[in-house]
């Protein structure tokens, strides 16, 4: 009796099938600031700097970028999350030559140059934690894994690495204590 009962009843349950219906049930990427998705893929496959992704910065003399004690240094380490860094910017798209980045470190404080200190004391995105970067070569074409970047400071000065120190001290860019090399995490 029961199953007779389900079998009357199971046609007036179904809802009607209208264009709403139909608009909703269409399956749409979840993605953010213009539909991009989380990628799950290696580093190599999607070499392009966007937005939210995490990246190392590695000096000339081949040691990461990191934040220990709110202290930026360049020391000998394996990737960790000391030298991870999450790249923001306030506008969406990817990143190029001359765009205004953020570099905010795993503790949730971002990079910021105070002088030609930089450190790492704060979450504000200010002009004090605002880096310009830069680069050589192709301009039109995206940042992307293995290029070799500058990061501007609003004092005008290049961020630069000598030894473990960092610091922010000269106006002008060059090949070496200047230069970072984007890498990311192997997934």
């Amino acid at each position: 009796m029961a199953l007779l009962f389900v079998l009357v009843l199971w046609p007036n349950c179904a809802a009607e099938v209208t264009p709403e219906v139909l608009a909703a049930r269409e399956w749409r990427t979840w993605g953010g600031p213009g539909g991009a998705m989380a990628n799950a893929g290696p580093a190599s496959l999607h070499p392009v700097v966007k937005p939210g992704d995490t990246i190392f910065l590695r000096a000339y003399n081949g040691n990461f970028l990191g934040v220990r004690d709110f202290k930026v240094n360049a020391k000998a380490s394996p990737k960790a999350s000391a030298e991870a860094f999450r790249v923001e910017k306030r506008s969406i798209g990817d990143i190029y030559h001359g765009d205004r980045i953020f570099l905010t470190n795993t503790n949730g404080f971002r990079l910021e140059v105070n002088g030609s200190e930089v450190t790492a004391l704060s979450s504000h995105m200010g002009p004090r934690q605002e880096l310009v970067i830069e680069r050589n070569g192709a301009m039109s074409q995206p940042i992307a894994v293995g290029d070799t970047i500058f990061l501007r400071a609003h004092t005008g000065n290049h961020i630069d690495v000598v030894g473990e120190t960092v610091k922010a001290r000269f106006p002008r860019q060059g090949m070496g204590y200047h230069a970072f090399v984007v890498e990311k995490q192997p997934r």
